[in-house]
């Protein structure tokens, strides 16, 4: 059985199939419609049907990596009107998107409406609940404005999810199904004004995904794929199709993600630094484990705070052509040294389509430097063996169980995760583990980070 990766930047959408020892058997390329996604799809996965018309395997699973829906963020392009609901016990005097561009606020439109309730740190309610009718007059207040979607974000809803949960149900029962609702603890951790940015910029996002992916499932049945179709998201691990509908934020970052696993697929190393050269922008990360290191914190998206999974990388951007001289070099070479542990320097890996002339000068005394074949389609190769997740991040408070079980519960929530997210159970593992108490808080509350992983199950099919 073979895997589609198909990989869509700003310039070429490239699609590749690999059988599941890795080997490239069809690769297509076609430029990227700026206004239409599917229609590069849809040439390139007719290029690579021609190419494939003779195998015996069939495809059977459809992976697409992308960056477009945060170009049409940064944009402010088809983006979604969108009520802001915060539920806490205080208003905050801080406006949602802080921080962000004019163009993002002016497209987005966001109102924002304050309600009582939410809840403490282990969970339980705040001493006022939420008020139906205070929502309902308020939704009701500003119908005539053409709010297109809502963001309900509540204190400490990643806990207790059940304030932000009674919010949503009490609008859909005022207004109907067709208002797409996105509740920040589906997305973010503990922090307030983080996880509400991201919800609201997912809730923004709801019109342009509806637009651009409306009859993908279609072209794939035209096209006589019968196939699992997922999408990557910004650790470079696999979204549902479905799941993308509802997050679009979640792919955030994916493309660079599927770029350094590929770099680590295309060489064999599971630890390095990875120089990703693109059409507008030297990009560099490192490669731990198999998979690309995250930013800890102050991931920022057009200048505003969230809490997504994404890369830590460092971005050297350039206008035009690509000039390879002293100064960029000198610049690349200070941005691997951030990642380079003080001993025995990891290798360097060169991919991306404009990678070619930088690689061929760059010197580097301490470490080897690489430049695999098919490094031009390194994003389509780490999108096509993209792996399953499952993660964990919330509170959990120390009473019935000590700090170790506390921690190993935290490891099956996580691996649960990934296997329900269709990994195959037997290959699932944890990747990482970390564990950051709270010390402005009493010493029972411990935030533990757990993030699974596993080979994906590859649907059978019919044939």
């Amino acid at each position: 059985m073979y895997r589609l990766g198909i990989d869509v930047d700003q310039v070429y959408t490239t699609a590749v199939v690999m059988d599941h020892q890795g080997k490239l058997h069809a690769i297509a390329k076609e430029a990227t419609i700026s206004d239409n996604l599917l229609n590069g799809i849809g040439i390139v996965l007719e290029k690579i049907l021609q190419q494939t018309a003779q195998a015996d395997k069939p495809i059977r699973e459809v992976i697409v990596g992308t960056d477009y829906f945060a170009n049409a963020l940064v944009e402010g392009r088809q983006l979604a009107k969108v009520c802001s609901i915060r539920i806490g016990q205080a208003e905050s005097t801080i406006p949602p998107l802080y921080g962000g561009p004019t163009l993002i606020h002016q497209a987005i439109g966001a109102a924002t409406f304050h309600v009582q309730g939410g809840h403490e740190v282990d969970g339980s309610p705040a001493c006022l609940e939420p008020s139906r009718q205070d929502v309902e007059e308020y939704v009701r207040s500003i119908y005539h404005l053409g709010f297109e979607a809502f963001a309900i974000t509540g204190s400490f809803s990643p806990v207790n999810q059940a304030h932000e949960m009674l919010v949503a149900k009490w609008i859909r029962e005022l207004i109907g199904e067709n208002y797409p609702i996105t509740m920040s603890h589906e997305l973010g951790s503990v922090g307030f004004l983080e996880r509400e940015n991201s919800a609201i910029l997912n809730a923004a996002l709801s019109k342009v995904i509806i637009h651009s992916l409306k009859g993908l499932e279609e072209l794939m049945n035209q096209s006589r794929i019968d196939a699992n179709l997922s999408f990557t998201q910004n650790d470079g691990s696999l979204l549902s199709y479905h799941s993308v509908l509802r997050h679009p934020i979640r792919t955030f970052g994916s493309r660079l993600s599927n770029s350094f696993r590929g770099a680590s697929l295309l060489t064999g190393l599971n630890d390095c630094v990875v120089v990703d050269v693109n059409h507008s922008d030297v990009c560099v990360g490192v490669i731990e484990g198999g998979f690309p290191r995250e930013k800890r914190r102050k991931q920022k998206i057009a200048g505003m705070g969230v809490n997504l999974q994404m890369p830590d990388i460092t971005t050297l951007s350039y206008e035009g052509q690509l000039h390879v001289n002293d100064q960029l070099l000198d610049s690349v070479y200070h941005a691997i040294q951030r990642y380079q542990p003080r001993f025995e320097p990891l290798p360097i890996v060169f991919v991306g389509k404009e990678s070619a002339s930088l690689a061929a000068v760059f010197k580097y005394p301490w470490a080897d430097v690489h430049h695999p074949s098919h490094y031009e389609n390194a994003s389509a190769i780490g999108t096509c063996f993209a792996p399953v997740s499952g993660s964990v991040d919330r509170i959990y408070w120390l009473e019935d169980m000590n700090r170790e079980e506390t921690i190993q519960l935290a490891k099956v929530e996580a691996m649960q995760s990934a296997i329900h997210a269709g990994a195959i159970p037997e290959t699932v593992f944890v990747q990482t583990v970390e564990t950051i108490p709270l010390s402005y808080m009493p010493t029972k509350a411990l935030r533990i980070k757990v993030k699974a992983v596993g080979a994906l199950h590859i649907h059978a099919g019919s044939a």
